[in-house]
């Protein structure tokens, strides 16, 4: 991953964050004037995270071929997995 791409993923995972965050503590926040904005912000935030991570995985190379489609499924299947795969691969060099 480029610098501008590690940044954005850190970024999005702060912002999803900060965003479950500010739903759980602040009652006002679940509001529709707010919750509307916030929610389609963060389906924004995550369509660029996933580009970003996919971009990734498909360009690097494992040393087991099947290790991309795992990543693959386990990210589209459990988002969360995002936060596993960053720091293993993610943001190491190709």
């Amino acid at each position: 991953m480029s610098f501008a791409e590690k940044a954005y993923s850190l970024l999005a995972v702060c912002y999803i964050t900060a965003l479950a965050v500010a739903l759980a503590v602040s009652p006002q926040v679940r509001q529709l004037p707010y919750l509307l904005p916030l929610s389609l912000l963060g389906v924004a935030v995550n369509v660029g995270l996933l580009y970003v991570v996919f971009k990734d995985i498909f360009s690097r190379r494992f040393a087991n071929p099947y290790s991309r489609y795992i990543w693959v499924a386990a990210i589209f299947l459990f988002m969360p997995a995002i936060l596993v795969y960053l720091p293993l691969h993610g943001f190491r060099k190709r």
